[in-house]
């Protein structure tokens, strides 16, 4: 068994027990390479010398008689310090730095040295030493810290230099003891991180600790490493790299080094995602120049997340790490859910006593001791076992796996979709979800995650128990932990027989029956390789299911082409019915839910005239394919025959089969009803395609209120599968109907489990952007097409932090439906702004999901009014403290020359009535773009628009990267003249 995860298990025990080994756990001096006698002991300051020591005063300047004392220009003074003996005194560096050449000078001879340094009286201070960060921050009175480094010009430079501006930065004694004529240093841990993972002092006894200071003492002194801390409170990753903290890495790494990359807490306010890529990228890439492995952490949550409902699934950049470590083929920890799950086995109580009293972020030295040993157990240490070639299959094939003893499948017990379920062989042959495994290819050369087919395909993996590596340990499944324990290579063993190794092992053990058994349920283990027969295992392909028949609309007999043989067929069917089922369904040209005169109407002018007047398409959720769900006729208000009332649980799905005539985005409007109080949330996915959209359905109020809610989708020209998977345990909504409309409007965000843009850790204003398409900030996917939020940031001073949540499609009532207003509710807090800025899609009366009219009236506005949804963002900001903004949307120059004129004019007045009701600020958005693009040449202002970008292009209302910056600068601008404490702001 991997001994840090025995370390690990053993905290399952009491607290008070894990408290007393972590005392017990003695702080590793750094290992010795090969014996040597030179050793050097310095005691700073001018109130006298300790035995053992050479002194040393702020007038002792270097000499190379001598061989040791202050460079030549070194401002330093004698100080007096609170300890006894050698640290009763000290110097105090005065114009140090940890890149100068100002500092104390010991000649040494070539080789490898541990060096000792011990403070003075001191808030903050960190050492450099050969021009570089060597130590970073200690705190308080006579603190203590060792650190190795190589000589290589026969003198050592240290001094005492900046760790917090203002502060004395003092030493009162070093001590520096060769321990090798080799100059190389030992395997070597080095660690970049911020305040969750730095050194606190004392070492040994520091109430809070990050779990970097923490990891020597789970790793224990015999383990061969010696870790280089050089994590600091506050920091980025931009920081880290530039701010001195990197140099001594990319100095002294070589191979068989370490380098751990756990940061990014910070980076969320000092940074956005693209920087933090470049910069982690860039660390990455010269750490792996120098021979190192790099390691990538996707840090910790907050005391309060294992309490979720749902859970997180990350934090933090964590989608940004695992984008990178896709690229470069590093490991990434996924330290967020090995900690999560952690809390969740322990429970509230005992996970608040591993955080620092009254702070959510910051762990106290238990819970950084907890922290380094899920980092031991999730970064392998131990020896390299024997190598094993896996083979390769095609990503998302599915299988069923056949066990050669038994003759039996492997099989999620009971066939349920939860996390920890048992994973048994089983006689059943007939193929379900239960007993059919999706590979999927990993980062990692060679393995593959195996999905079961339960919940869709998506949710559980076949994973190791708690990771681990003995002998009889359980296999089940797992929701993706991105660990080790998920992965697995599958290995030939001759005549279509595989053996299936397991990596938390190094493909030591594989897994197996228990005990050789063939009975029907028995339980299935992980096992060193014993070359029996229930090791051995085939693979049986399942084929996909051809998908069901669905003809275009007015295509009768499915040929694919609109002609007379269709207007007969449907005449026909006016009169005798329908015995195909797709033909009927394409029949109802209308959409009116019934075949009559007025669609055969609508065909033949198709047909004489090509004129389209066809509504847009239905489909009914009665005729989908149903995972885990009902049909019911129970609660009126449907439209069809019935609705599909999908299972509690998670897991329970309805699949649409759906044709369209071209390739496009398309906006897919469902009509459900969610009579309970919470948000029924559903992922979406088409055509199995990886990427997947989490799409809230709030309350309706009532079973038998029906309301429509829509995102857009990429659907290709023919046949696509539309599925919508229950994403909490209370199961989906109640589901009528689905309807497709071709549109130009962007595809929403995909889902990124480990992408939280939603938790803002700042005490500085954060601006919340509430609004639709023109604002929303686009992947460089997307390009040239960018929202003016994506820039709105640049124009604020550092101390404003934006953070975009406007998507396509939203109108004041869809932004709200969906539930992203009560996301950015929940993170708000007193002195932050929220911008409103909703139109353009208000008015679609033929869009149910989006309209909301405006009435005139902000007293007593009519309810699915503009101005009654409009009252929830202001009400909402206001109960928080905040400041609600309010805008009139931007510029469209569709269809207009020069001179252009503003549109929207009943959502300005609107506004304004709403800001005097509620004295809050307004800024007329619409008709500040078109005074300044009235005085700006028209074939510039041409090209800010998306219209621009192809021949013939009639999209100009969203925005180029060019167009979206201009209009973030308006914006700015605008803000900048309203008078409010965030107008001092705009830089």
């Amino acid at each position: 068994m991997n001994k840090w995860l025995r370390k690990l298990l053993g905290l399952a025990t009491t607290f008070s027990m894990s408290a007393a080994l972590i005392q017990a756990m003695p702080l590793p001096s750094a290992p010795e390479v090969s014996a040597a006698s030179d050793y050097w002991k310095f005691d700073f300051g001018g109130g006298g010398t300790a035995s053992g020591y050479t002194g040393v005063t702020a007038t002792t300047g270097y000499s190379s008689s001598t061989g040791y004392g202050f460079s030549s220009g070194t401002a330093v003074k004698d100080v007096s310090a609170a300890g006894s003996g050698a640290l009763s005194d000290a110097v105090q560096f005065t114009n140090s730095s940890n890149t100068g050449s100002y500092g104390f000078c010991a000649d040494v001879p070539n080789g490898l040295y541990q060096v000792t340094v011990w403070l003075g009286n001191t808030n903050r201070t960190s050492v450099a030493a050969e021009g570089m960060y060597q130590i970073i921050n200690m705190t308080g009175n006579n603190a203590t810290d060792t650190f190795q480094i190589p000589i290589t010009d026969g003198q050592l430079n240290i001094c005492a230099c900046a760790g917090k501006a203002g502060y004395a930065y003092t030493m009162s004694a070093l001590e520096i003891k060769q321990i090798s004529t080799d100059t190389t240093t030992n395997p070597t841990i080095w660690i970049c991180g911020d305040s969750t993972v730095c050194n606190y002092y004392p070492l040994d006894s520091s109430v809070q600790a990050g779990w970097g200071q923490m990891l020597p003492s789970v790793l224990g002194a015999d383990s061969g490493w010696q870790i280089r801390n050089m994590a600091a409170s506050g920091q980025y990753a931009a920081g880290f790299l530039n701010g001195g903290q990197f140099t001594a890495i990319e100095t002294y790494g070589k191979p068989g080094d370490k380098y751990i990359i756990s940061i990014g807490i910070n980076d969320t306010n000092y940074s956005n995602a693209e920087e933090y890529y470049n910069v982690v990228t860039d660390m990455s890439k010269r750490a792996m120049a120098k021979g190192m492995e790099v390691i990538l952490v996707k840090q910790q949550g907050r005391n309060g997340d294992a309490s979720r409902n749902p859970l997180l699934t990350g934090r933090w950049f964590g989608g940004t790490l695992d984008q990178i470590g896709s690229e470069l083929g590093l490991q990434v920890v996924d330290l967020f859910n090995l900690w999560q799950n952690h809390c969740i086995s322990i429970g509230t109580d005992a996970t608040t006593a591993l955080y620092m009293s009254g702070d959510t972020l910051h762990p106290n030295r238990a819970g950084a001791t907890v922290l380094a040993q899920l980092m031991a157990s999730a970064v392998n240490f131990d020896v390299t076992g024997p190598s094993y070639t896996g083979e390769t299959f095609t990503d998302g094939s599915v299988y069923m796996i056949q066990n050669v003893n038994s003759g039996q499948y492997l099989t999620v017990e009971g066939g349920v979709a939860a996390d920890n379920t048992n994973v048994c062989q089983s006689a059943d042959s007939t193929p379900s979800a239960a007993n059919q495994w999706k590979f999927v290819k990993s980062a990692a050369d060679g393995y593959y995650y195996l999905y079961s087919m339960l919940a869709g395909g998506e949710s559980y993996l076949l994973d190791v128990a708690a990771a681990g590596t003995d002998n009889g340990t359980n296999i089940g499944i797992f929701s993706n932990t991105n660990h080790d324990a998920q992965l697995f290579k599958i290995a030939a063993n001759g005549d279509g027989i595989y053996r299936i190794h397991t990596k938390v092992t190094n493909d030591a053990s594989v897994i197996g029956v228990a005990g050789g058994s063939t009975e029907d349920g028995a339980n299935v283990l992980e096992w060193q390789i014993d070359n029996t027969a229930n090791q051995n295992w085939r693979l049986i392909e399942v084929k996909a299911a051809t998908a069901a028949t669905t003809y275009l609309h007015g295509d009768m007999n499915g040929d694919g082409i609109l002609s007379a043989s269709d207007l007969t067929i449907l005449k026909r069917g006016m009169i005798s019915g329908f015995t195909d089922t797709a033909a009927e369904q394409a029949s109802d040209l209308n959409s009116d839910d019934n075949l009559s005169v007025a669609d055969a109407v609508l065909l033949a002018k198709y047909l004489t005239t090509g004129v389209c007047d066809f509504s847009d398409r239905k489909y009914y959720a009665m005729n989908g394919v149903i995972t885990n769900g009902v049909w019911e006729d129970t609660n009126a208000g449907f439209t069809a025959d019935s609705y599909v009332n999908l299972a509690n649980a998670v897991g329970s799905s309805l699949a649409f089969t759906v044709n369209v005539a071209k390739t496009g985005n398309y906006l897919c409007t469902f009509s459900v009803a969610n009579g309970s109080a919470n948000d029924r949330k559903m992922m979406i996915s088409v055509n199995g395609r990886t990427d997947t959209w989490l799409q809230s359905f709030l309350t309706t109020s009532a079973w038998t209120t029906w309301e429509e809610r829509a995102l857009v989708l990429p659907l290709a020209a023919g046949l696509n599968t539309i599925t919508l998977v229950s994403h909490t345990a209370e199961g989906g909504p109640n589901i009528d109907f689905l309807r497709t409309t071709l549109t130009d409007e962007p595809v929403a965000e995909p889902y990124d489990p480990n992408s939280d843009p939603d938790i803002i850790v700042s005490q500085n204003p954060v601006v919340y952007i509430a609004s639709d398409s023109t604002a929303q900030s686009y992947k460089a996917s997307y390009a040239p097409q960018q929202g003016w939020g994506y820039y709105l940031g640049n124009y604020f001073s550092s101390n404003v932090t934006v953070s975009n949540h406007a998507i396509a499609g939203r109108s004041s009532k869809s932004f709200y439906d969906n539930g992203r207003l009560t996301t950015i509710l929940d993170a708000m807090k007193e002195g932050d702004y929220l911008i409103v800025d909703f139109g353009i899609n208000d008015g679609a009366a033929s869009q149910a999901e989006r309209y909301a009219p405006v009435c005139g009236n902000v007293d007593n506005p009519t309810e699915g009014s503009f101005e009654y949804y409009m009252t929830f963002y202001i009400k909402g900001a206001l109960d928080k403290g905040a400041t609600p903004i309010l805008m009139s949307p931007t510029l469209s120059i569709k269809n207009q020359s020069q001179p252009f004129k503003v549109g929207y004019r009943n959502i300005d007045s609107a506004c304004r009535m709403l800001a005097a009701k509620y004295n809050i600020p307004y800024f007329d958005l619409g008709q500040a773009m078109t005074d300044q693009f009235n005085n700006t040449a028209y074939n510039t202002v041409y090209s800010y628009y998306m219209g621009s970008t192809t021949d013939g292009g009639t999209d100009f209302t969203h925005f180029t990267e060019t167009g979206a910056n201009v209009v973030a600068q308006i914006i700015a601008n605008g803000i900048k003249g309203l008078g409010i404490p965030l107008s001092n702001q705009v830089a």
